[in-house]
């Protein structure tokens, strides 16, 4: 399993959704998604120039009909995390989830069915949210407490923060994200929405 702490440092933010690339990165804000050669490099630029409008989105399909964004120009919020773009990337029954780090901590935000359910702190394990409940049980096979503050077990005890919001990005939509899943082909566009 990848760390994306170990590609990007200690800012980013991965969202999966379900749908093609031209439809999630629409549905983020992107108008009129294109290639996009040396995606994470870009995007690394952007972030450093810190001078450019909006935030660079990068998708490509990691599994059939599953869909990975990154964004790594958090400095006013990840657009991944923004409760109504989860809402609508999860509509019609899907599932979306947000795994973001930034210096404030590392947590995975969770959008069934156009409803935001909740969020879980990747550290310590402890998931927040009224609609948590069905959510929990998933996350409980690789090792997350069912209840709130519960202790972690298994994989999720063994893994280290990073490790721990991926894995509870593979319980909720069956993707295993590796190295390879990073280094494109890129899809996106610059965004505008702001959480």
């Amino acid at each position: 399993m990848v760390d994306p702490g170990e590609l990007f440092g200690e800012g980013w933010c991965v969202t999966l959704a379900s749908g093609t690339v031209p439809e999630v990165l629409e549905r983020m804000g992107v108008v009129g998604a294109s290639g996009v050669p040396g995606g994470l490099d870009l995007a690394t630029e952007r972030l450093m120039d810190g001078a450019e409008e909006g935030v660079l989105l990068l998708g490509h399909e990691v599994a059939e009909g599953l869909v990975m964004v990154v964004e790594l120009e958090g400095t006013t919020g990840w657009v991944g995390v923004d409760p109504l773009l989860l809402s609508a990337l999860s509509s019609g029954g899907g599932t979306a989830v947000s795994a973001c780090e930034d210096p404030n901590g590392l947590t995975v935000h969770v959008a069934r069915d156009g409803s935001v359910l909740g969020w879980l702190d990747a550290v310590s394990g402890r998931h927040f949210g009224e609609g948590f409940g069905d959510v929990a049980r998933d996350l409980a096979v690789v090792g997350f407490a069912e209840e709130e503050d519960g202790p972690l077990s298994g994989a999720a005890a063994e893994a280290d923060g990073a490790g721990r919001a991926l894995l509870a990005m593979r319980a909720l939509t069956g993707a295993e994200l590796e190295t390879e899943d990073f280094s494109g082909p890129w899809t996106g566009g610059v965004t505008t929405t702001r959480p």
